[in-house]
């Protein structure tokens, strides 16, 4: 089972990625691309979302095991998070359908700008999901320790980009902010990768 659910949730992790790098490079620069290109980019993160969503049904057998609060807590952050992730979907959507000039200005200024007001809450469940996680794998030791050990410090840096782009210390489109969310998005593809390829360890205490 253990080994079933660790190459379910390396690949779910490495498709969840896939799709937001692809729906960031679409949607980079807000909705006001092309329809195609706005049409593509949502389907990504509707991808992105499903991906997400599902990683915690793969995790929860595993998790549950070593503490059933925090294998429930990460069902319930990831489960905010997709929530959370939906406008990013809905809003080039309803863009496209709604035409130039189809749209209140009101509502289309709130979907232009939804990069800016919808990535931290977003981001914070994530947060909060990688921290429920990581802290179960380094107390089981299913993993080598110094993978949630880097995941928590990258969790901290994550957290602290979430709060600088709320507040309007930084932007999506920054550097410093491609910089803080790195070393978590890199440990994630690691950790995905170890799964596939090696699979939950049998703890040795």
């Amino acid at each position: 089972m253990h080994r079933t659910a660790a190459r379910v949730t390396g690949a779910l992790f490495i498709t969840a990625t896939v799709a937001g790098v692809i729906s960031a490079a679409l949607l980079g620069g807000g909705t006001g691309g092309g329809a195609h290109r706005q049409s593509a980019g949502a389907l990504a993160v509707l991808v992105m979302a499903g991906a997400i969503a599902m990683i915690p049904a793969a995790l929860f057998p595993v998790l549950k095991v070593y503490s059933e609060s925090s294998a429930v807590g990460y069902v319930v952050a990831r489960t905010v998070e997709v929530v959370l992730l939906l406008p990013a979907a809905f809003g080039p959507l309803i863009l496209v359908a709604a035409g130039d000039g189809g749209l209140d200005p009101a509502v289309r200024s709130v979907l232009d700008t939804q990069d800016t007001w919808g990535y931290a809450p977003a981001a914070l469940f994530f947060c909060l999901s990688a921290l429920l996680l990581n802290v179960v794998l380094f107390r089981s030791r299913l993993v080598p320790r110094w993978l949630p050990g880097w995941a928590l410090t990258g969790v901290a840096l994550y957290v602290t980009d979430a709060g600088l782009v709320m507040f309007g210390g930084l932007t999506t489109a920054s550097p410093a902010h491609a910089a803080l969310v790195v070393p978590l998005a890199v440990n994630e593809m690691v950790l995905a990768v170890w799964l596939l390829v090696k699979g939950f360890r049998t703890p040795t205490g």
